[in-house]
């Protein structure tokens, strides 16, 4: 479960000769973003079977919001796992904002199990530039100041350049994000960009059915951490305009399949 919960947070060692994107380019994908609310149903695929096996499904709220200098982000999830007659409910609930030049980002998250809060956290980076270095300084059980390393970026820029990437062809990308999640403090995220495509034409996409983008596969592998820790996986259909019509998370041999109930689309800034 706690493993499920980070890889749902993150949506790389990037060497000294990694592509370079001028800030024109970055901001006009940055313009095609559409802000929007999305409602998944999340369910359990394959999975043991038997009377001691645990079935999990529940359901995850994704939103996204631009201002002319900003996108903030939220997310909550409710898992259910039940064994038997026994049900446990967690609860993530997650939001980061990070500004257009991809230089500071501020996150917070909160854990809660059967109700109960187990955990919050929160924090900020401030980079030099999209590329770091920088620092940040993080609050939870502990306080912590993190150094981040020049070849570091955020996971706005991130989203950015995998979208450009995308748009422009490339069929693989390796970059070191600072997330500042627990577990997931600074990761290096693969992304293999599988095809171009259409969305589905499911009822909940509403007005994004049937629309131009990509599948995309993303895996991450936090740095510094246990050298026997799982690899977490995403695989997404992400519309031109960065919207998530279908999403696999897969951790360990855990796969929850997230099915759109209703995607709604927020207002867009209207920027000089």
């Amino acid at each position: 479960m706690r493993g499920l919960c980070v890889v749902l947070a993150v949506l790389a060692a990037v060497p000294a000769a990694a592509p370079a994107f001028a800030q024109d380019d970055l901001d006009k994908v940055w313009a095609k973003i559409q802000p929007a609310r999305g409602v998944y149903t999340l369910r359990q695929r394959g999975g043991e079977s038997g009377s001691d096996a645990t079935a999990l499904s529940g359901r995850m709220i994704l939103e996204a919001r631009m201002t002319c200098d900003e996108m903030i982000s939220s997310m909550t999830m409710e898992l259910r796992a039940t064994s038997g007659a026994q049900t446990v409910t967690v609860t993530l609930e997650q939001k980061t904002t990070e500004t257009r030049d991809g230089k500071v980002y501020r996150f917070g998250s909160r854990t809660l199990e059967n109700g109960r809060e187990t955990e919050s956290r929160e924090g900020q980076a401030v980079l030099q530039t999209r590329n770091g270095p920088g620092e940040a300084k993080i609050k939870g059980s502990t306080a912590e100041d993190v150094k981040i390393e020049a070849g570091t970026i955020l996971p706005g820029t991130l989203l950015l350049r995998m979208l450009a990437d995308a748009a422009g062809g490339k069929q693989s990308l390796e970059h070191r994000v600072f997330y500042g999640f627990d577990q997931m403090k600074i990761a290096q995220v693969r992304i293999a960009v599988k095809g171009a495509g259409r969305s589905g034409k499911e009822k909940g996409l509403g007005e994004f059915a049937d629309k131009p983008g990509w599948t995309i596969h993303q895996e991450h592998k936090e740095v510094g951490g246990q050298p026997d820790s799982p690899t977490q996986a995403t695989e997404m259909f992400v519309t031109e305009d960065a919207i998530a019509t279908s999403i696999v998370l897969q951790v360990q041999n855990l796969e929850l399949v997230g099915t759109p109930l209703s995607i709604e689309k927020l207002p867009k800034p209207e920027c000089k």
